[in-house]
């Protein structure tokens, strides 16, 4: 069995602004999917603010993206 590791928050934030330019979506756009501020999400990979998004938020992103959910950041390493 693969242990379960942690994705880092730089890891998380460079993967939610490697995803957003490869299809072209403004971070302003992506936060108003999440019903939050325009400059969320902008702050949050550039590091100003919280480490992690919530558990609801990433679960969203990872639909929009279709891309696989991992769980409170976590992913089989």
């Amino acid at each position: 069995m693969k242990p379960i590791v942690a994705a880092t928050p730089d890891e998380v934030r460079g993967t939610l602004r490697w995803l957003a330019a490869g299809r072209g979506i403004k971070l302003n756009e992506l936060a108003r999917l999440l019903c939050r501020d325009r400059g969320y999400l902008t702050g949050f990979v550039w590091g100003r603010g919280s480490d992690r998004l919530r558990l609801i938020e990433g679960q969203l992103l990872a639909q929009f993206f279709r891309v696989d959910p991992c769980p409170s950041g976590e992913r089989e390493k």
